[in-house]
């Protein structure tokens, strides 16, 4: 019995480089922002915090494409509640904080989702050092790398920790 329980709640997590893959796509794609809501349908605020931040950053996708102004606010108040829960339970996760900057620094101001941005950029910058996922680090200083959000003295720092991660 337990291990039927253990393979269903497994089985109901989707695939994490295929939600990965569908959040860069649907930045360019309804039909890729479709299908990655759709792979995270079953996420509730109890799943492991990284997915919760991809629902919440499906969900802020979904704004984007939607038409009413209202379905727009209501996608990105849902998108906004779910990211924040990710943060609150796993504050010191690099992935959930850089998808909270990459969302916040693409924004529209007067969303007013803008008051995290300096303090997710300390951390990211602070923490990229201590991750072995060399995708996800390639994809920060690739991201920060092309931010008006850093400084020439960080995105200088941050090309000698992708070439020091890559010969090291």
């Amino acid at each position: 019995m337990f291990m039927l329980l253990v393979t269903s709640t497994y089985a109901a997590e989707p695939e994490i480089q295929e939600i990965k893959q569908l959040f860069h796509a649907s930045a360019k794609s309804k039909a890729a922002a479709d299908q990655l809501l759709k792979l995270l349908a079953e996420v509730t605020e109890s799943s492991s915090p990284l997915l919760i931040s991809y629902k919440g950053a499906a969900e802020m996708m979904q704004a984007k494409y939607a038409w009413s102004p209202i379905s727009k606010f209501k996608r990105f108040n849902k998108g906004k509640r779910l990211i924040e829960t990710a943060v609150k339970k796993a504050p010191d996760h690099l992935e959930i904080r850089f998808l909270r900057l990459a969302i916040q620094t693409n924004l529209p101001a007067f969303l007013n989702y803008n008051g995290d941005i300096q303090n997710d950029k300390s951390f990211v910058l602070a923490n990229l050092k201590n991750t072995k996922d060399k995708t996800l680090k390639q994809n920060i200083v690739k991201y920060l790398s092309n931010s008006k959000y850093c400084t020439a003295e960080e995105k200088k720092q941050l090309d000698l920790e992708l070439i020091k991660y890559n010969h090291g």
